[in-house]
């Protein structure tokens, strides 16, 4: 597992992401796809006392590869059904993905999302494409076995030269061991910050506020937020400052996510009335980004 302090500013660009930015047009926001079966074919209310959650970024499906482009297909397909096992033995209620990619010529002509909710067995998802280009469709998603409500896509405003970034969100029904006498909805967001610069994550962060804070409940944000706790003026500390929301242990060891050097760039930001009582790094190498797996109950739940 990584450790070490992360970092504000990832500086190393790839080659595929320069690839991506120099030769691959980059657009704007594409469709949202959701999928489930039949509600009643399923449990539609989450009765466990606690809610187990996790945020992956699946990295296009290339595993720890360099570039997804240099991957057959079918080397694809086993790197997504690697990260499918693991999600579930994982045994989260709900699972946000960043990098998901729809059908792409760049990562094997195939919808990641709905391999991965069929390998793992969460059988509802909510995709939604954020960059659309000659060569690729990618974006955000979410993926539960119980069936999500008020769901949305937002893509961020265009950041040329790099791929357009967004969030989906959806709700679930919650209800402790069946002891509140209405189910609580929780808001689950999944979300991807720009990797590149600064000045754009703190953009699409205001963009984000101005959706997210007009949503009352609980709310529970996940995803690759390409920045740390650490520095003085942290875009995440302005986002959880912003929407009022906490993070577990900002400070702590061995919970870095990304890279050599131990960048904690893979965050469950949580909101009032929510108490973390798990929070870990899944060491399992599916990705060049390792999962964060988290559990976390209501503060007030009767008994």
């Amino acid at each position: 597992m990584l450790t070490g302090p992360g970092v504000e500013t990832r500086t190393v660009i790839s080659v595929a992401q320069i690839l991506v930015m120099l030769v691959l047009p980059v657009m704007v926001t594409g469709p949202s796809f959701a999928a489930c079966p039949e509600e009643n074919a399923l449990e539609s209310v989450i009765v466990s006392d606690y809610l187990r959650l996790v945020t992956l970024n699946v990295a296009h499906g290339r595993k720890d590869g360099r570039n997804q482009m240099m991957l057959k297909g079918e080397t694809i397909r086993t790197n997504l059904t690697d990260v499918a096992q693991v999600l579930k033995e994982a045994g989260a209620h709900a699972i946000a993905l960043q990098e998901a990619d729809a059908e792409s010529a760049w990562s094997g002509n195939f919808n990641h999302v709905d391999l991965l909710a069929q390998e793992s067995d969460y059988y509802c998802s909510f995709h939604g494409v954020h960059a659309s280009g000659r060569w690729y469709d990618f974006g955000t998603a979410l993926l539960s076995r119980y069936p999500f409500k008020g769901t949305f896509s937002h893509s961020f405003k265009s950041s040329k030269p790099t791929t357009t970034k967004g969030f989906v969100a959806a709700a679930l029904d919650w209800n402790p061991a069946g002891a509140l006498q209405q189910p609580v909805s929780i808001k689950l967001i999944s979300v991807h910050l720009d990797f590149s610069r600064r000045s754009v994550r703190r953009a699409q962060i205001d963009e984000m506020v101005g959706v997210l804070s007009k949503i009352e409940g609980p709310m529970v944000l996940m995803g690759d937020f390409n920045t740390d706790w650490q520095t003085e003026d942290s875009s995440l500390k302005y986002l959880a400052d912003e929407l009022d929301l906490s993070v577990f242990e900002p400070h702590a060891d061995g919970l870095s996510t990304y890279g050599d050097e131990g960048a904690r760039l893979d965050w469950i930001l949580i909101s009032p009335g929510l108490r973390f009582t798990k929070y870990a790094v899944v060491p399992d190498v599916i990705s060049d980004h390792y999962a964060v797996a988290a559990e976390i109950m209501l503060e007030d739940r009767p008994e």
